[in-house]
């Protein structure tokens, strides 16, 4: 009764966002959905309307999957049981192998990718999602030449024991925007780290929390307002303004801060991306371009990062059912998200 109810509400809720053609399709593993598989629905999924693939969180991950038609993809977020009260069942909905992505246009916001994302289309945004990665041999994200990507306030981690970068992407591809997002490089190997752009491409890099080298880097981004924890800084051409780096990497000059001790700059306390939240009066505090914040968290653009990637639709966030008699009485508390 729980899991099928809250399919149910969500559906209803979802219906009020959605174009008259585009259809709704529902994934647990839990009586009540359309699909108990991702891939199940993505092939069933519309190849012109663009539907709308909803996704219960669970104990157990998914197994991946190739997206070739536009979708939208809505999972429920992830550290749910650290940031209480955002969504009553708090199992996230983890994927356990490599997911590609070649359609033009795919959305996919509130997922938990424990494997390589693979960018092989124009028009991609990836948005509110976390990508942990342990398994040898593999990238958080990987785009391909590709135009118009948009990955933008998640939580990203390398902590395979290995090679490969957090993000890398293909020489050849245009206007990538990486915004907002905590990215971190555990690998242990020298020669890799946050990311690595090869190529001559243009967009925007800024407000993100980065742990690990920042490698090729050209002169068509903007670096701005970034929080560099550790590694280096190599780029060719790009003047960074109001960055702050632990080490010399950005100097003194445009506004950057060197030699910042990183304690200072964070509140430190919380869950797990609570913590990376902006201290009063410290170094990042309205030292930004602009006078904004530094870090992931900045607000003035509408893109600050949301605690627990709560994905910008309805959510239950309580679900209690009491028996009266012959009657069951059942409580939903639904609010939404921006």
């Amino acid at each position: 009764m729980f899991s099928r109810s809250l399919l149910t509400v969500v559906f209803i809720s979802l219906m009020a966002i959605q174009s008259a053609d585009a259809k709704i399709w529902t994934v647990s593993p839990r009586p009540g959905a359309n699909f108990t598989t991702l891939s199940g629905a993505v092939g069933s999924a519309s190849v012109l309307a663009g539907d709308t693939i909803l996704v219960s969180g669970a104990p157990a991950s998914y197994a991946g999957f190739t997206i070739s038609k536009k979708l939208t993809i809505i999972g429920p977020g992830y550290f749910l049981g650290e940031n209480t009260g955002l969504q009553a069942d708090t199992n996230s909905a983890k994927i356990s192998s490599q997911v590609t992505i070649n359609a033009q246009g795919t959305v996919i916001m509130g997922i938990h990718f424990l494997h390589s994302l693979y960018i092989n289309a124009d028009n991609v945004s990836i948005t509110r999602c976390r990508m942990y990665t342990t398994t040898a041999g593999t990238y958080p994200v990987y785009m391909y030449a590709r135009d118009s990507i948009i990955i933008r306030q998640c939580f990203i981690t390398q902590a395979a024991n290995y090679y490969y970068h957090c993000i890398a992407v293909q020489s050849g591809a245009s206007q990538i925007f990486i915004q907002n997002n905590f990215i971190e490089y555990l690998g242990g190997n020298a020669s890799y780290g946050s990311l690595d752009i090869n190529g001559t491409i243009s967009g925007d890099i800024s407000n993100n929390v980065i742990y690990g080298d920042v490698d090729n880097v050209s002169g068509g981004f903007t670096f701005n307002n970034n929080i560099l924890r550790g590694g280096t800084f190599s780029t060719t051409g790009v003047i960074p303004y109001n960055n702050i780096g632990d080490g010399t990497q950005f100097g003194t000059s445009n506004g950057n801060q060197q030699n910042v001790n990183m304690n200072s700059v964070f509140v430190g306390t919380g869950s797990s991306d609570a913590k990376w939240q902006v201290a009063a009066a410290g170094p990042a505090d309205n030292t930004g371009f602009g006078g904004v914040d530094c870090g992931m968290f900045e607000t003035s653009l509408g893109y600050q990062y949301i605690l627990s990637g709560i994905p910008a639709v309805p959510s239950i966030y309580l679900f209690n059912t009491n028996v009266n008699g012959n009657n069951l009485d059942v409580n939903v508390n639904v609010k939404s998200n921006n």
